[in-house]
C-alpha cells in the first residue's frame, strides 16, 4: 500500500514539474503567435505602401520570419494543448460507455497520440540534421533552428501524452486547475448544444 501511495506522490511531483514547463511553453507559444502577426503585418504594410503609394519597400524576411514563428506556435502550442487535453477528438464513444471502460479508451487514445508524437520526434531529428547544411533564403539562418522548434514541441507533447496515459493507468485525478478547465469547457459545450 505504501508503494502504491509512493508512486502516486512521485507522479504528482512529476505533474507539478510538467505544469511549470507547460506554463512557460504556453507563454512561448503566445510570443511566437504575436511575432507571426507582427511580421505578417509588416509584410502586408510593405505591399500596401508599394501598391498605393509606389514606395518600393522589400521585406522578404518578414514573410519568412512569419512562417517560422507559425511553426513555433503550432508545435509548442500543440504540446500545450495536449497537456490541457484540448486536442481535437471524438468523445462520443467515451461518454457512452461506463467509466471503467472509458478510462481504458482514453488510455488507448493517449497511446495512439504518443506514437504519432514519437514519429514526429524521429522525423524532426532527421530534419535538424538536414537543416544544419541548409540556410533559409531570405534571413540566411540555419534551417536546423526552425526544425528544433518542431523537435521541442514534439518532445513536450510526448511527455504530456505519456503523463496522461500513466494518469489513466494509476487512476489519478486531474489537478484541480485542469478539472476546473475541463468542467468549464463541458458547461460551454452543453449550453451550445442546449441552444441548438
Amino acid at each position: 500500500m505504501s508503494e502504491y501511495s509512493s508512486s502516486h506522490k512521485k507522479f504528482r511531483d512529476w505533474q507539478r514539474i510538467l505544469t511549470s514547463i507547460n506554463n512557460v511553453a504556453e507563454k512561448c507559444a503566445g510570443l511566437f503567435l504575436l511575432g507571426m502577426v507582427i511580421s505578417i503585418s509588416i509584410s502586408v504594410f510593405a505591399r500596401l505602401l508599394y501598391t498605393y503609394i509606389g514606395i518600393p519597400l522589400s521585406v522578404p524576411w518578414a514573410e519568412e520570419l512569419g512562417r517560422y514563428m507559425m511553426v513555433g506556435s503550432v508545435f509548442i502550442g500543440g504540446a500545450v494543448a495536449a497537456y490541457h487535453l484540448r486536442l481535437i477528438g471524438v468523445d462520443v464513444f467515451i461518454s457512452a460507455v461506463p467509466e471503467r471502460i472509458a478510462r481504458w479508451l482514453r488510455f488507448f487514445s493517449h497511446l495512439l497520440t504518443l506514437v504519432l508524437a514519437l514519429l514526429l520526434v524521429w522525423k524532426s531529428t532527421q530534419l535538424i540534421g538536414l537543416g544544419l547544411r541548409q540556410s533559409s533564403p531570405a534571413m540566411e539562418v540555419p534551417m536546423a533552428y526552425v526544425y528544433t522548434l518542431m523537435f521541442i514541441g514534439c518532445v513536450l507533447m510526448c511527455a504530456n501524452t505519456l503523463t496522461h496515459a500513466v494518469r489513466e493507468l494509476l487512476n489519478v485525478q486531474l489537478p484541480q486547475q485542469e478539472s476546473a478547465e475541463i468542467e468549464e469547457a463541458m458547461e460551454i459545450k452543453n449550453s451550445v448544444e442546449g441552444a441548438l
